[in-house]
């Protein structure tokens, strides 16, 4: 968890990593040159740090509070179209176990919510 504390901490340090992180969740399609390849490698390594969180939690190395911790914002995260179009294009970067993980996610997401997006309704 420590690293995904640090990963979350370079957001909150850097704003244009913030700004950026915000665009490229919300349109991935949008970002080019420079900024595609900053989104790309913030999300390589926050999918690297859930894919280790996920495997210590298959091997029974995490404690079932923390894994609860941390799957509620990987379940959040992989709701937003950025990071589903992301994911369609890296997926073959991670085992097939981890990628039929994330494909249920994404599957079973309900509608971002972590940022006030409106509801679809209102």
């Amino acid at each position: 968890m420590d690293t995904l504390i640090r990963w979350l901490r370079q957001l909150t340090e850097h704003p244009q990593l913030s700004e950026l992180y915000y665009r490229g969740i919300h349109d991935f399609e949008s970002l080019e040159g420079a900024d595609l390849v900053r989104f790309g490698t913030l999300l390589t390594q926050l999918f690297h740090i859930y894919d280790e969180i996920y495997y210590q939690q298959l091997e029974c190395h995490l404690d079932p509070r923390v894994w609860r911790v941390a799957e509620a914002p990987m379940r959040d995260i992989n709701a937003y179209p950025g990071v589903q179009a992301w994911w369609r294009l890296r997926l073959h970067w991670f085992h097939e176990d981890f990628a039929k993980h994330i494909d249920q996610l994404q599957q079973t997401a309900k509608p971002p919510r972590m940022f006030r997006e409106p509801i679809a309704d209102q």
